[in-house]
């Protein structure tokens, strides 16, 4: 088994609708381990999608060579922006029409030509993690990879850098340790015992830090203080 420490920075402003009040877009402060998976370029998802759910059969792919990536948590205080935008039409005439704009006239004295409603927000303000936001996550696999330097993430495919480093470890049995970095729940081994945590719940699945553990772990030589929890694989029953 190998094991991996990426450490993350943002060379760009990253957003994700982790959370929707209203017309405020907020981004919370981790990076979720199936974006993470997707972004890395473990897994593929098809170029159409009819409103389907793939994460199953996408990430369900990669247990059987031990590929598993842990969610993206922040080692610093996180850094917001925080923008505002208005995707309203630029042309000189425009009405609202059922939860659509439209700026066409001809549609006033013609019913058939009513805008369709759309399912996207048209003015609003944005959360985003501010460029140089530091972060880490774990990767395992059963056999060597190569990680790619930078990858994209987000709704606007920002540019994020990563540094890789390959970790020494040996396996060890704790109880009620603590892990600090976030987690997710869904993808512990059955045998694994979770005592107290913070949750966050987000989509497409909540994420848990802070957390009292019993079960195996890796404990990582280049850091005796990080035991990573062992077994993890994508437990993905949605």
């Amino acid at each position: 088994m190998y094991i991996y420490r990426c450490e993350f920075q943002l060379m760009e402003n990253l957003f994700f609708a982790s959370r929707e009040i209203n017309n405020f877009f907020q981004t919370e402060a981790v990076i979720g381990n199936y974006a993470l998976t997707y972004a890395l370029g473990l897994c593929r998802t098809g170029y159409y999608n009819d409103a389907e759910i793939t994460y199953a059969n996408d990430l369900g792919t990669l247990n059987s060579s031990g590929i598993y990536v842990t969610p993206g948590t922040l080692t610093e205080e996180p850094k917001f922006t925080v923008v505002q935008f208005n995707a309203l039409s630029d042309s000189y005439w425009y009405q609202m029409e059922q939860n659509a704009i439209s700026a066409n006239r001809d549609r006033i004295s013609n019913p058939k030509l009513r805008a369709r409603p759309t399912n996207f927000p048209q003015i609003g303000r944005i959360k985003l993690l501010s460029i140089g936001n530091k972060g880490v996550f774990f990767l395992t696999s059963q056999e060597e990879l190569r990680i790619p330097r930078y990858i994209r993430l987000g709704k606007f495919m920002s540019k994020t850098k990563i540094s890789a480093y390959k970790q020494n470890y040996h396996e060890v049995h704790k109880q009620d340790l603590t892990y600090s970095h976030y987690l997710n729940p869904n993808d512990l081994p059955p045998d694994t015992h979770i005592g107290m945590f913070d949750l966050l719940n987000i989509r497409p699945t909540p994420l848990i830090r802070q957390v009292q553990i019993s079960g195996n772990f890796y404990q990582l030589a280049d850091d005796d203080k990080t035991h990573l929890p062992a077994g993890m694989q994508f437990y993905t029953n949605f």
